[in-house]
């Protein structure tokens, strides 16, 4: 009998531990809105430092690397800005912005490469893809 009450006891907890609560959902929302108030110097710093722990950059680096994410960040903001309006585009109005959009994306691809190295272009590269990747997903998943 002892040995039936703990396994029961013990098939409890562990479904009960799991459970995802709206703990770790409600934090992540949290810290989304507080990260909305940094400024775009904030975000374009912190990302240049991101950057520098992942590449091993030198300081030079990041001194280039900084204005390139200034502008990534000023960039998506105003992108975020647009579809918050939720303004309704033309087939045309939106097939300008998207190539806007990749002309960006190249220009910046060439800029870091002439600022990394070869061996931390490649990371960049792949992290970049799987970072790319992640979010692509977590879009599909969001829509359910």
């Amino acid at each position: 009998m002892k040995k039936l009450v703990l396994i029961a006891l013990a098939l409890c907890t562990l479904t009960l531990s799991a459970q995802p609560g709206d703990h770790s959902r409600k934090r992540k929302k949290e810290f989304a809105e507080k990260k909305n108030d940094w400024t775009p110097e904030q975000k374009a710093e912190l990302a240049t430092k991101q950057m520098a722990l992942k590449l091993d950059l030198t300081e030079a680096q990041q001194q280039k690397i900084y204005p390139i994410q200034l502008t990534m960040v000023k960039d998506r903001e105003q992108l975020r800005a647009h579809r918050d309006k939720k303004e309704e585009l033309t087939s045309e109005e939106l097939f300008v912005r998207k190539k806007e959009q990749l002309e960006k994306r190249l220009q910046t691809k060439e800029q870091l490469k002439a600022i990394l190295t070869p061996e931390q272009f490649e990371l960049w590269k792949k992290t970049h893809k799987r970072k790319r990747n992640r979010k692509k997903s977590e879009r599909k998943h969001r829509g359910r």
